[in-house]
């Protein structure tokens, strides 16, 4: 492959990666073309990211919730036209991505940071982003489970294709949550062992405020003989604890997942 069809090569992959995410900042673009994100992949994802701006393929806009304030980009009409003839159209059959850009929001964009980081955790099995898996198009869309006496419904932030089989549904923390979050997510994980199609479920720390979910978890699904709980609640409890529950940081620079022991 010469330079000039390296170059197409990297623009296409360019075009589909925002085309599954919606928008994306050049880290997350370095991180899923090249499995990593350094100062070396950031440039060439640059240099593919003005030659497709410039050609009105994509728009772009700065991050204002970011600390570093880091470009984002969204196909425009040529960008998504050009995906669609090729067989990867916008999800909603969208005619151009400005408004997922014009509305860019704080956790759609730690969700798509944990997409690509998790893309090069796993890199030969499937993924599903969140924008994807709100337009309908994951294998796993919602999951419906009891709480308070309600049937309530839970969407996964990104769902991943596990190398051994079966599902990873990844929680993205961006700030902390309640105590009656938790529990509603506890409620949703006892849905989860019983439906068998998520085989885990990973909760990733992207901002300072979440850190402490890993003890939290460990907290709330640990039960002594004394706590009152029934049997079967502390067994399937403990179940999920050992089982089901992974918690991993991601590093805001390199978009790395380092598991984390809780």
């Amino acid at each position: 492959m010469n330079k000039r069809e390296q170059g197409m090569h990297y623009r296409v992959l360019v075009l589909r990666a925002l085309a599954r995410l919606g928008y994306a900042s050049t880290r997350q673009l370095a991180k899923m073309l090249w499995r990593r994100c350094d100062g070396s992949t950031r440039k060439m994802t640059g240099r593919t990211l003005r030659w497709l701006l410039d050609s009105g393929y994509i728009v772009t806009k700065r991050d204002g919730d970011s600390v570093n304030g880091e470009q984002l980009a969204a196909v425009t009409a040529a960008g998504a036209a050009w995906l669609a003839r090729n067989g990867d159209p916008l999800p909603y059959g969208k005619a151009h991505a400005r408004d997922w850009l014009r509305h860019a929001h704080s956790h759609r964009t730690a969700c798509n940071s944990v997409y690509a980081a998790a893309v090069g955790l796993f890199p030969n099995k499937g993924g599903w982003s969140e924008l994807e898996i709100r337009a309908g198009l994951a294998p796993l869309g919602q999951l419906a489970y009891s709480f308070d006496g309600a049937v309530l419904g839970k969407i996964p932030d990104v769902l991943l294709e596990l190398p051994g089989g079966g599902l990873a549904w990844v929680e993205v923390e961006n700030s902390y949550r309640s105590d009656k979050d938790v529990a509603k997510v506890l409620a949703s994980m006892h849905a989860m062992v019983v439906d068998k199609r998520v085989s885990e479920v990973h909760f990733v720390i992207t901002a300072p405020g979440a850190k402490t979910i890993g003890q939290r978890l460990r907290k709330a699904l640990t039960h002594g003989p004394e706590s009152g709980w029934p049997r079967q609640v502390r067994e399937l409890d403990a179940q999920i604890l050992a089982q089901l529950v992974k918690v991993f940081s991601l590093n805001s620079d390199t978009l790395d997942l380092s598991p984390i022991a809780f």
